[in-house]
């Protein structure tokens, strides 16, 4: 028998979970997160952090095993954003955050998202800041602090995740500014 260096089924499939596992957590929070009882906002902030690593984990592992798929290019982004997008709705709706920040955070993602899909149909390569990459670690952040809302352990995480909602609300415009001032000028240089 041949020995191959293709990783195993479960490594291949392992990203594509991952992923679908951020789906199905999502109608988890909107359920449960609305019954406000203390034990319940602490469970859904710890699934937040488990399906928010998932994010992280599938695209390290799809790289690491050269198992990267065309679902996962497609279905990753969109539950990535389905996750922080029911987060920030629930925190919006406890009045943790006002619902002006919640709406520009989506609008920014939205609008990213359609000019991403509009680069790729006109086969405009637009160069990624790393600040996305800090918008999303200080949204994480505060979206995990801001579910919990209250001093646990001695720890303060209303005040951590107002601090980071404030850092991700800055890096997530500038950020957007970068790609759109970038998509702008590839697309009238084409």
């Amino acid at each position: 028998m041949e020995k191959t260096d293709s990783p195993p089924n479960w490594i291949r499939d392992l990203p594509n979970q991952l992923t679908l596992f951020r789906v199905a957590v999502v109608p988890l929070l909107l359920v449960l997160y609305p019954l406000n009882f203390s034990s319940l906002n602490l469970f859904c902030a710890v699934l937040f952090t488990l399906a928010a690593i998932t994010d992280w984990l599938d695209g390290f592992i799809a790289r690491k095993f050269a198992v990267e798929s065309r679902l996962g290019a497609i279905l990753d982004p969109v539950a990535d954003k389905m996750l922080t997008a029911s987060a920030l709705v629930l925190v919006a709706h406890s009045g943790a955050i006002w619902a002006w920040m919640a709406g520009i955070l989506l609008c920014r993602e939205i609008a990213i998202s359609g000019i991403r899909l509009v680069a790729q149909q006109q086969g405009i390569t637009i160069k990624v800041s790393s600040l996305g990459k800090w918008k999303t670690l200080f949204l994480d952040i505060a979206l995990v602090c801001l579910l919990v809302n209250t001093q646990l352990f001695g720890w303060p995480f209303r005040e951590v995740g107002m601090l980071s909602i404030w850092a991700a609300l800055f890096f997530s415009l500038y950020s957007a500014y970068l790609y759109v001032t970038g998509f702008w000028k590839e697309f009238n240089s084409n």
